[in-house]
């Protein structure tokens, strides 16, 4: 047996997006081939046949952190903004060396999702976003043994879950304990051509998730005043929604490394949290906004 031969690791990988690497990736799951299969069943016989009616890509899955890189930056903030970028890029496997043995090359994907995370002021988990995109067309080959590891650029600092900052109109926000997780989503629908087996894939609509927060019962009585006026005196209109923002800090709590702007919000849910007799914790109430369109800033030294 040679040393082609030889099984490698998976945790040995590079992954790239028009031209440019994504470092800090906690996970990649590469598309995968898959076919839609048509059955028919006879009366007179007691089997089905089948057979294959599309092909298709599953998504591309990325968890990627702090440093992703200027192509995978630029391509979440075009997404965002409506401009719908079709990016290619390719996720190159290597051996225990670094060297790479196989190459997997996508083309004229669409961003389909993009999770956040849930911060919290008490997390101890380093703060990474979980990315799919919809590819049109998946080609592998084999690579041609080149060392991987100086593509990864520059080491930067973590971001984590317990650093952030939020804003919501004026509402007073320096005790909002936690965020909820929320993913933004862009569904796409594949312009299927009886000449082509891969069909492109075309962006056809967009889903901006709520944000949901915790806050201290310290500040009920500013939150609960600016709730009965939203709910219940009717300041509801378009002119009463307000303008927020999330902002994720570095390690010293002063510098901004990232920011979603919250655009055109207004409350969808208010309420207290759940009480049980004798617990010993910080009593909080609860907050829910819908949120029209989001955006997305990243310091360009961490990007």
């Amino acid at each position: 047996m040679g040393a082609n031969d030889i099984s490698y690791p998976a945790g040995r990988f590079l992954c790239e997006v028009d031209g440019s690497s994504i470092g800090f990736i906690k996970k990649v799951t590469p598309p995968q081939m898959e076919a839609d299969v048509q059955t028919h069943d006879h009366g007179p016989l007691e089997f089905q046949s089948k057979h294959v009616a599309n092909i298709k890509w599953t998504p591309l899955k990325i968890s990627v952190g702090a440093g992703m890189g200027k192509g995978m930056y630029e391509w979440i903030k075009q997404s965002f903004d409506k401009n719908y970028a079709m990016k290619g890029g390719r996720v190159v496997s290597a051996d225990f060396n670094f060297k790479a043995r196989s190459e997997l090359t996508f083309t004229d994907a669409v961003i389909t999702s993009v999770a956040f995370p849930k911060l919290s002021g008490d997390s101890k988990e380093a703060l990474y976003f979980d990315i799919e995109a919809q590819p049109t067309t998946v080609r592998w080959a084999k690579a041609g043994g080149e060392d991987i590891r100086g593509a990864y650029g520059t080491k930067t600092k973590a971001w984590l879950c317990a650093n952030f900052k939020f804003e919501m109109g004026s509402l007073p926000c320096t005790k909002v304990a936690s965020i909820d997780a929320f993913t933004w989503k862009c569904a796409v629908t594949p312009d299927a051509l009886g000449s082509f087996k891969e069909a492109t894939q075309c962006p056809a609509k967009v889903t901006v998730p709520e944000i949901k927060v915790e806050v201290s019962m310290a500040d009920f009585d500013a939150w609960a005043t600016a709730a009965k006026s939203w709910f219940i005196d009717g300041n509801h209109l378009a002119a009463n929604e307000m303008q927020g923002s999330i902002e994720l800090l570095g390690p010293d709590l002063k510098k901004v490394v990232g920011r979603v702007d919250l655009v055109n919000c207004g409350f969808k849910k208010f309420g207290f949290g759940d009480k049980t007799a004798n617990e010993e914790k910080i009593a909080r109430f609860s907050a829910e906004f819908y949120v029209e369109h989001i955006k997305f800033t990243l310091n360009e030294t961490d990007a």
